[in-house]
């Protein structure tokens, strides 16, 4: 390790974002979040946006907040999947149309489709059939006489805040791979963007997984006082290949669960598997730092616990997530699940009333209390990891022997518990701020600080885990 580093990771979810400094001083590792910010859809003239102009002043704000600490060496950027945004052919972003993942016109347009051309667009890089799909929101917006000849640059949302921050637009592969037409060592597919005539060109030149993008803005550094080079990294962009990176273990096809709002359960592997199987199971891949790819399956994951607590706190109950965890502890457990992937629950609602209702509907089941409807959501969790476990196993042929849960999820020890002895596995909980972590492991490694084959002793040097034995 050549010398001691400061760096910002920027870790924007869907329900929130981060600005945590990471500081390297003598192989030891330390954090601290300097800036937290709430996010979420935007609605307007019914359709469902990201609000792009407050997430890039929070982001600049975190890189003052940064620098007034302390001189920065780098800044990276990591975010949630799919969504992209617009660069006007004068150079300029187009924020007001910066969509958010959760439009009816994405469900519109799969539903629209037959299983053949669905099949047909899976094929193209084994990215699994989604409402949000980016290939849908791009379609939906071919659809509508979308004008792409007026756009420069499409950009995935990292890459379009680095666009805000540098002026110098690049694709970056672990984010551009969750658009379902992005392959590995192959870029964007030329056949998809013609049927649909989008202009191959409008997707940017991609770079290397943590590649400097370039140097923050004249006019951002002269505001914020920053009289040096300050370059932004070109970090695993998808939020889960960062936290994949920060996964624990030295083996080379490691099992893993990303728990956040979304749920992302799978394994590393060497190339794509694209095949009936993989199709049938509902599995995708997704690019990961190195070249490996990412085997996973998306499942709704603390997204619904969340819009349960929203509505809790709406009618009057002051509740934390300890509080709601202690509840489900404590409750019957009267045997309720529900399939937490089921439409019903992908959109905001009363989302409390919305699992009552499926479980009296589909299993003649009374939920009462907010620790029942909590205890039913952690078990069908649970359940469906089951479920994305054994297809697992049956795609890959590999056996496992121990689930490294990773992001803020792994905080939950009674969920962990359960996944434990429902998968009927030993189960490693932690890091908890594992996406910020491979965001700063990105820089590190970009800014030549460490090699790659000495990320996982860092990290395993530096982070202690919880162990969980089924029971």
């Amino acid at each position: 390790m050549a010398k001691d580093v400061r760096v910002l990771a920027i870790d924007l979810g869907a329900s929130s974002g981060r600005g945590i400094i990471f500081s390297l001083i003598d192989g030891k590792l330390q954090q601290r979040i300097i800036h937290r910010f709430p996010n979420g859809a935007v609605e307007r003239d019914g359709r469902l946006y990201w609000d792009l102009n407050m997430l890039y002043t929070e982001v600049v704000k975190a890189i003052d907040i940064a620098c007034k600490d302390g001189r920065l060496d780098g800044v990276g950027i990591d975010t949630w999947g799919v969504d992209f945004g617009f660069v006007g052919k004068d150079g300029n972003v187009i924020c007001d149309d910066f969509r958010n993942y959760r439009n009816p016109a994405n469900a519109a347009v799969r539903n629209s489709l037959d299983e053949v051309a669905r099949k047909n667009l899976f094929d193209i890089a084994g990215i699994s059939d989604n409402d949000f799909n980016t290939t849908y929101q791009l379609i939906a917006r071919a659809r509508e006489n979308y004008n792409f000849d007026g756009v420069e640059h499409i950009l995935f949302t990292p890459q379009l805040l680095g666009y805000m921050l540098t002026g110098v637009a690049v694709s970056e592969p672990t984010i551009s791979s969750t658009s379902g037409f992005y392959r590995q060592n192959k870029g964007f597919d030329e056949d998809f963007l013609n049927g649909w005539n989008i202009p191959k060109n409008i997707f940017p030149k991609w770079v290397d997984t943590c590649s400097i993008i370039g140097d923050l803005k004249e006019e951002i550094k002269a505001r914020l006082g920053v009289d040096y080079f300050l370059p932004v990294i070109a970090t695993p962009g998808h939020d889960t290949a960062c936290a994949v990176l920060g996964v624990p273990s030295q083996e080379e096809h490691p099992l893993f669960l990303s728990s956040g709002t979304w749920s992302l359960f799978g394994a590393l592997e060497d190339k794509p598997i694209v095949n009936d199987d993989a199709w049938k199971y509902g599995y995708t891949n997704e690019l990961a730092f190195g070249g490996k790819v990412r085997l996973l399956r998306n499942i709704m994951g603390m997204w619904i616990i969340q819009e349960c607590r929203r509505q809790w706190i709406s009618e009057g109950e002051n509740i934390d997530y300890p509080q709601i965890v202690e509840l489900a502890k404590n409750s019957a457990d009267k045997g309720a699940y529900i399939d937490v992937n089921d439409a019903a629950f992908a959109l905001p609602c009363n989302m409390a009333d919305e699992v009552k209702a499926y479980v009296w509907a589909k299993q003649g089941i009374k939920l009462e209390g907010i620790g029942e409807v909590a205890r039913c959501v952690y078990a069908s969790l649970a359940k469906a990891y089951k479920d994305a476990y054994v297809g697992l196993v049956k795609l890959t042929g590999r056996k496992y022997g121990k689930l490294y849960i990773i992001g803020g999820g792994a905080n939950n020890e009674y969920l962990n518990q359960i996944i434990a002895d429902t998968l009927g596995i030993e189960v490693s909980a932690g890091p908890m701020e594992a996406s910020a972590l491979g965001n700063a492991i990105g820089q590190f490694v970009g800014l030549g600080i460490i090699e790659p084959c000495q990320i996982k002793k860092l990290i395993q040097d530096n982070y202690d885990v919880k162990i969980f034995l089924p029971n």
